[in-house]
């Protein structure tokens, strides 16, 4: 977080956002709900302008898609990007290849596993967590939960899409599978690509869905770590090594 009141920062940067984004902040309640608000819009105008430097980050229109997905005006721009929060984190995924879902959660908390899971989970899934030691299972729960809730944020329905829909082997493989319950007569695998991982106690998730004429096994994820600038030292971009376990 920047060192910085968000009374201060709206000052200095508001003019930045658009008029629905301002009034979208206003109506927040809580200081941290604001500074969450704002610092999102902020790093996402901003980041949208870094992949494409001949769009200011205060001309970016963000729109709906006809799904609900968030997105930018296609006039502007061909970039798809899906965002989360989770605790003091915040992942924005930018592509040009196809429709992303972003999930992440926070692994140290505690989750009921096995009960969330016989309720929302193949019966494969459940036995994966139940067989797995008690230390250990609800960071695999969390690693099924962040690849459902990524799944179903890129198709752009949400929770509206039963989690079922995305069944997954054990994603703490180097190499899992999975099917869409939806598509059971379709190889969907050149549809829909996954990645799972955990990095610093949170475990992430992506999905991408329709990823053009690339082939699953040519694409990469270049992970990129934002800290914001604070009172005793600037802001900087810096490369970040995360081990992917992917599809």
């Amino acid at each position: 977080m920047p060192d910085i009141p968000v009374e201060a920062l709206y000052k200095s940067c508001g003019d930045i956002l658009s008029p629905d984004e301002r009034n979208r902040f206003e109506s927040q309640r809580l200081r941290k709900g604001q500074l969450q608000f704002l610092l999102t819009r902020l790093s996402l105008r901003y980041l949208l302008s870094a992949y494409q430097a001949d769009v200011q980050p205060q001309q970016w229109r963000i729109l709906k898609s006809e799904t609900g997905r968030p997105c930018v005006d296609r006039i502007q721009s061909l970039l798809e990007f899906n965002l989360t929060h989770t605790g003091q984190h915040l992942l924005i995924a930018f592509t040009s290849a196809g429709e992303p879902g972003l999930d992440a959660e926070l692994s140290g908390r505690s989750v009921d596993a096995k009960q969330v899971a016989s309720r929302y989970f193949s019966i494969d899934e459940s036995r994966d967590i139940t067989d797995t030691r008690p230390d250990d299972q609800n960071d695999l729960f969390l690693r099924y939960w962040t690849l459902k809730e990524a799944a179903v944020k890129a198709t752009g329905q949400g929770l509206s899409v039963a989690l079922r829909r995305f069944c997954f082997s054990n994603p703490t493989n180097k190499t899992f599978h999975f099917s869409d319950t939806q598509r059971m007569s379709d190889d969907c695998r050149e549809e829909f690509k996954f990645w799972s991982s955990i990095q610093d106690n949170v475990a992430l998730a992506i999905c991408l869905k329709r990823h053009k004429n690339i082939r699953a096994g040519q694409l990469k994820i270049d992970s990129k770590k934002l800290l914001w600038p604070t009172a005793s030292a600037s802001g900087r971009l810096s490369s970040l090594e995360i081990e992917w376990n992917e599809t």
